[in-house]
């Protein structure tokens, strides 16, 4: 989003690190046609040395110099790789920067961890242009011609009259990678390409399904984790917080969609209308971020499952499968949507969906989705995105216009970096009585206070 908004109004040098080498093979899939038009462009996991990467003509400090602006977008201070080498290269020219992270999160006492060449841009939705804004880059991408109807069909082994008869519903449903064990599958027959599947779904003695309204977020899980930590020096972390639905006997996001889908009369309009068409609709609920292992097998383009039934799981009794309403036929299939080719694609799906995490909450949300299931992640942006659309999406501050503005407008660059000094410093005065003196800070202190854990 960064890189579209700020390349109308000059060239730009793209620089991405990647948090692992899936990570790094994944996203690259997504952003390659962007990256290719750029005049520079470099991409590296964490663990990648850097100078390598970049090559002798192309330095991080040369590279620094070089640049009339330089952004760090997204970036989380504390939890990014090479922020040392970064640090560094700001250090070495004198020369101040701009950073944005995840809706919502803090950066902490970032004037003085920077120096005081960094300057925290404000993210999020909110309808205060001093407290955040988001991007709308979903708007500005040309609509493609690609029938992704047509190609789900496909991948789901069902004929082309399917995609053609109206009958073929697509559904989007974006989940974190690192939460893909949460949602249980039964897989009944893996012989074929097209796999055949139960989904295990949590349900109490009335047959509805359980849901769990105060369940913590992985975040929330990895906060409390460091918080023991900070506390307890031996306290070892463990970054595994994802649980399976069998395990904890609650519903996921994915069964609570697709329970919609199959049962809930606001999923389906002409249930609620007391329509009855001549066939029942099939539905595909495309998730690119479930099946993994099965599409890495297919080589890395798309997996699907067809749901032949649903497997309910009741506590302290066992399970027993529910078979899918009378003409229903409903497939889960993981691919991946291109970046340039988004729009076109949510503009094919209907209009409930699931996201979780900035981008496609906002694509979602701009191009007139509603994302239904609370999020397994950033609740709060979540809530406040659906009250923004309440109350008027154009009031939402363009995070891509204050971007450019940081550019050309020296009365935002001057507003932004004193606005991000004085609360830096006054978030620090509440740290040190927390905390005590900064130099005496442990190393979880310093990751917690950076990463915006505590402001």
């Amino acid at each position: 989003n960064a890189v579209q908004e700020l390349q109308e109004i000059g060239p730009v040098i793209w620089l991405r690190c990647y948090v692992s080498k899936d990570n790094f093979v994944s996203g690259e899939e997504l952003i390659s046609e962007v990256a290719a038009k750029l005049p520079r462009s470099y991409a590296w996991a964490a663990d990648d040395d850097l100078d390598s990467v970049l090559g002798s003509s192309d330095s991080l400090l040369r590279l620094w110099a070089e640049c009339r602006e330089c952004f760090l977008a997204p970036w989380i201070f504390g939890l990014s790789g090479h922020e040392e080498a970064v640090l560094t290269a700001a250090k070495a020219n004198s020369k101040r920067f701009w950073a944005l992270t995840e809706y919502g999160r803090g950066m902490g006492n970032i004037h003085t961890y920077t120096f005081g060449l960094g300057a925290k841009v404000p993210t999020g939705w909110t309808l205060d242009p001093e407290e955040g804004g988001v991007f709308r880059s979903i708007l500005r991408l040309t609509p493609g011609t690609t029938d992704w109807k047509a190609k789900c069909a496909q991948y789901c082994q069902l004929p082309p009259s399917v995609a053609k008869s109206g009958r073929l519903r697509l559904w989007w449903f974006y989940s974190r990678k690192d939460d893909e064990k949460k949602h249980d599958f039964r897989i009944l027959d893996h012989t074929s390409r097209l796999l055949k599947a139960a989904k295990v779904i949590p349900v109490g003695t009335d047959g509805e399904i359980i849901t769990d309204p105060n369940e913590k977020t992985n975040g929330e899980k990895l906060a409390e984790q460091l918080l023991q930590a900070a506390n307890n020096p031996d306290f070892k972390p463990n970054t595994d917080v994802s649980c399976a639905e069998a395990t904890s006997g609650c519903a996921g996001q994915l069964s609570q969609f697709i329970w919609g889908i199959l049962l809930n009369p606001a999923f389906n309009p002409q249930q609620q209308r007391g329509e009855k068409g001549e066939e029942e609709p099939i539905d595909i609920v495309v998730a690119p971020n479930l099946l993994s292992s099965y599409r890495k097998a297919n080589g890395g383009d798309h997996a699907a499952a067809e749901i032949l039934n649903l497997e309910l799981l009741l506590p302290g009794v066992g399970s027993q499968d529910r078979a899918l309403p009378p003409g229903r036929r409903l497939f889960v299939c993981s691919c991946l949507i291109p970046r340039a080719d988004m729009r076109t694609f949510l503009e094919q799906t209907e209009r409930l969906v699931y996201t979780t995490g900035d981008q496609s909450l906002s694509e979602a949300m701009f191009l007139d989705k509603i994302p239904v299931v609370k999020p397994d992640a950033k609740v709060t942006q979540w809530q406040l995105a659906l009250n923004a659309k309440l109350q008027g999406l154009s009031k939402v501050p363009d995070l891509g216009r204050v971007m450019r503005d940081l550019v050309t407008v020296e009365a935002t660059r001057s507003r932004m970096r004193e606005a991000s000094e004085v609360f830096s410093k006054a978030l620090e005065l509440q740290m040190v009585a927390s905390l005590g003196p900064v130099e005496s800070w442990t190393p979880t202190n310093i990751i917690m206070a950076r990463a915006g854990m505590m402001g």
